[in-house]
């Protein structure tokens, strides 16, 4: 029976926390990030002690440096630049209050492997500005289930950081004929404030393209993803390109993707990762809301005809 009433507790805690703006930035706990001290870990470890680890003496990030915890893309957004780049290789500990939460690696983009703990990326300024923190995703799922645990997420809203950020569901995949489809999703907002959001009919398809590889499709175990180069390149993200998407709002866009030839119709697993905008440090921050940064897996199982 007590843990029925824990899981209603939580349950109705977390639906409070996070569609109440009044509570973000005002929370009694605390949330901070700290270098484990050399010479303890390999990167490739995943076996030890959490609780045994000695820390750098300082935080390397305080409480007082974080914005907020976007849940739909696991990122910190900070209020000032932080170093990256000199401690890959090196691992981290997450901690709320006086309780270590998890440990994860800075992990460098170079190595082929597969990080067994939650990742940063540690190259400054290439994927992230200095002033943006996430769990990096390899593949189509984070690495462990630290990130997604009740305890992290209640220890976010306690300390009040916490923003749901996006939900990207893929609705609708058409073929159209020569190994071209068309297809369709939806994003909507789920956090409090307005999230700036790359927008393909701003953008143009094939800028889009460039940020996400779009719709590829999982069939009988085998991967069908497009042969086509379709993207065009650029080095700045421009404004103009947004949709300001305001909180509880919902927006539909179809794309036009080619070069499926390995594609017939059938019922399919189908995947899309939605892409945040590239920006530089600073940036992130809006007087309206905020850019939504990180990547966005969703995976559907559709009827492709």
């Amino acid at each position: 029976m007590k843990y029925i009433f824990l899981a209603i507790t939580l349950f109705l805690f977390f639906s409070c926390s996070e569609s109440d703006p009044s509570l973000r930035k005002n929370g009694n706990g605390e949330i901070s990030i700290y270098i484990v001290k050399e010479g303890q870990l390999q990167i490739s470890d995943k076996d030890f002690d959490l609780n045994k680890l000695e820390l750098e003496t300082e935080p390397w990030v305080k409480n007082s440096d974080i914005e907020l915890y976007d849940w739909s893309s696991h990122t910190f957004f900070l209020n000032r630049p932080v170093e990256k780049e000199k401690y890959s290789g090196r691992h981290f500990v997450v901690i709320a209050n006086d309780e270590r939460l998890f440990a994860g690696v800075f992990f460098p983009m170079y190595l082929s492997s597969i990080p067994p703990v939650p990742a940063i990326t540690p190259e400054d300024d290439y994927m992230f500005p200095k002033d943006v923190i996430q769990f990096s995703k390899f593949g189509e799922q984070f690495p462990a289930n630290q990130l997604n645990s009740d305890i992290f997420k209640k220890a976010l809203a306690d300390a009040g950081l916490l923003s749901r950020g996006l939900q990207v569901d893929l609705t609708k995949v058409t073929m159209k004929g020569q190994g071209t489809v068309d297809y369709t999703f939806e994003v909507t907002n789920l956090s409090t404030e307005t999230l700036y959001i790359p927008d393909p009919d701003k953008m143009g398809v094939s800028r889009f393209h460039y940020i996400s590889n779009g719709v590829y499709f999982l069939i009988n175990d085998t991967y069908c993803s497009s042969s086509v180069s379709d993207h065009t390149s650029f080095e700045t993200f421009s404004e103009a390109w947004f949709y300001k998407l305001q909180p509880g709002q919902r927006i539909t866009r179809t794309i036009e993707k080619k070069g499926f030839s390995c594609l017939t119709s059938g019922k399919f697993k189908c995947r899309f990762s939605f892409p945040g905008a590239t920006i530089k440090t600073g940036e992130w921050k809006k007087p309206d809301g905020r850019v939504w940064q990180g990547s966005y897996f969703t995976e559907e199982e559709l009827i492709v005809k």
